[in-house]
């Protein structure tokens, strides 16, 4: 698979990876740091405009779940493409949203985006890199995809103080996405897993996963990991603003902290995930973050949550890569299906999330908000030490 790259294309597959699914977060950062606004211009509540991640993440579960039978029997390359180009013309409509619905209905592409593009920049990952390499290999994209993130959460939040969170989506979202569409085209090559070449009927990468307990007990505690973590990402401006009385500028400062958090454990947890076992990690870490969110969101200052939430963050980028690197190990033989059914997952986590913190924050408040959150990610420390196999351990 990896024979047909010329050296110079070689070096470029983590960089072009690194921009093509980093080129799909711009739109969620958006609305994350623009809930308020957008919910103000709609005239709907910021916990009924926060939904637009569950709607988003309901449809790409199943999206995830069609790409599972689709990856067995198509590119790599032209699905991950088809994603990047339906991101692009996803910004567009939003940028020109007239109703709630109209945008509620537009960004809920997103789900498809996620599903076709994520997978596929894992399943490569899987192709072009052997086993040994791949936890470092995660952690440097994830840190680096947090890098991109950060820089787009301060101009987005620049942007749309400035000129409105509709033409963030347009000057923003549609340039990242074009220079991601050319870069994939041009450096990656066709791929397909192993098992295309063996003549796997489509629904043999879904029995296979299936069939594997360790696999499936592993998509659950991913499943509860993504609920918790990226809920604390869509609330935490929200929750900065509202709490403590902060501006936007001021609470995009404080995300910020978390990102560089982020970072540093993407990083660091491809180096102990190698060093010490990829479920390990993911466990210890879930278990240490899940505590630390409950401690963020019923923080009683705004220098209590400066402490608290540099050290959530790093727990946060830790499990993010360890978790990443245990389920790309967990059916080899069909990563595209592998990758496909925890998108799925994840977005079912993201969808699980965002409703039970919309729905703790509507009856009880932010402090409920945080103890649900955290007790997902104790949850998912549980499903990752006693249901989950390290195959590299065994």
């Amino acid at each position: 698979m990896g024979e047909n790259l010329t050296e110079r294309h070689r070096s470029m597959v983590l960089p072009t990876l690194i921009v093509a699914v980093s080129s799909i977060d711009t739109p969620s950062v958006i609305i994350s740091i623009s809930l308020i606004e957008i919910a103000l211009s709609f005239g709907v509540s910021i916990s009924l405009a926060g939904q637009i991640q569950s709607v988003t993440s309901t449809l790409g579960i199943f999206a995830a779940l069609a790409m599972g039978v689709i990856s067995v029997r198509y590119d790599y390359r032209a699905l991950l493409l088809t994603g990047i180009v339906i991101n692009l013309l996803t910004a567009l409509l939003c940028s020109t949203a007239p109703s709630f619905g109209f945008l509620l209905a537009s960004f809920s592409a997103m789900g498809l985006v996620t599903s076709l593009v994520t997978p596929m920049v894992f399943a490569y990952i899987g192709e072009y890199y052997p086993e040994e390499r791949r936890p470092k290999t995660i952690g440097l994209l994830a840190a680096a995809r947090t890098l991109i993130y950060l820089a787009m959460v301060q101009l987005a939040g620049y942007v749309a103080a400035n000129h409105g969170w509709r033409y963030a989506f347009l000057i923003l979202v549609a340039p990242f996405a074009l220079v991601g569409l050319a870069l994939s085209f041009v450096v990656l090559p066709s791929a397909r897993g192993e098992s295309t070449g063996v003549g796997a009927s489509v629904l043999e990468g879904y029995r296979e996963v299936l069939g594997s307990s360790s696999a499936k007990a592993c998509l659950l505690g991913n499943s509860l990991a993504a609920a918790s973590w990226m809920a604390v990402v869509l609330y935490s401006v929200s929750y900065l603003r509202e709490r403590f009385l902060l501006s936007r500028p001021d609470a995009s400062l404080i995300f910020s902290v978390l990102g560089v958090g982020v970072l540093v454990g993407n990083y660091a947890g491809g180096l102990l995930a190698a060093r010490l076992g990829r479920r390990r990690v993911a466990s210890l870490g879930s278990l240490l973050t899940g505590l630390l969110i409950a401690g963020y969101m019923n923080s009683p200052s705004v220098a209590v949550t400066l402490i608290v939430v540099p050290l959530m963050s790093v727990g946060g980028g830790i499990v993010l890569t360890a978790a990443n690197s245990l389920v790309l190990e967990q059916a080899p033989r069909f990563r595209g299906t592998m990758m496909s059914a925890n998108s799925a997952a994840s977005q079912l986590g993201i969808a699980l999330g965002a409703g039970a913190g919309g729905l703790a924050l509507h009856l009880f408040g932010w402090g409920a908000v945080g103890l649900s959150l955290g007790a997902m990610k104790i949850l998912a420390s549980i499903v990752y030490r006693h249901g989950v196999k390290d195959p590299a351990r065994a």
